[in-house]
């Protein structure tokens, strides 16, 4: 792999763990969420999905059906939408919404991303 998707898949990674940390006292304590602590921890999820789904569709720009491909079992296309519906639809997200995205389908795509992240690392 090249050192270009290197670039891409480090920051996309960093974000995605970024997110991970975040959401993990609003899994916690939902209840979190009628604080403005809680709302905070929310806007800096909302704010790294924007950036992992940026991230994603460079990715697919870069290298078409990689994501696919390798990791076939990942929702990929509601991954890069995702991104689009918190830009278009902040305003109306569900929080509790953005917290199941988080705990059920952010551990796969993280695992997906550093699986890359290290071939492309072997790769260079």
């Amino acid at each position: 792999m090249s050192s270009e998707l290197l670039l891409l898949l480090t920051p996309l990674r960093q974000a995605l763990e970024r997110i991970e940390r975040k959401a993990l006292p609003l899994l916690n304590d939902p209840a979190l969420l009628e604080q403005e602590e809680g709302q905070d921890l929310l806007d800096v999820i909302c704010m790294q999905f924007l950036a992992a789904g940026e991230a994603l569709k460079r990715l697919e720009k870069l290298r078409p059906g990689l994501l696919a491909a390798s990791f076939p079992d990942i929702d990929w296309r509601g991954a890069m939408g995702f991104r689009d519906v918190i830009a278009h639809q902040y305003f109306d997200l569900d929080a509790e919404q953005v917290l199941l995205i988080c705990q059920e389908a952010l551990p796969g795509v993280l695992t997906a991303i550093r699986s890359l992240e290290t071939l492309s690392q072997e790769g260079s």
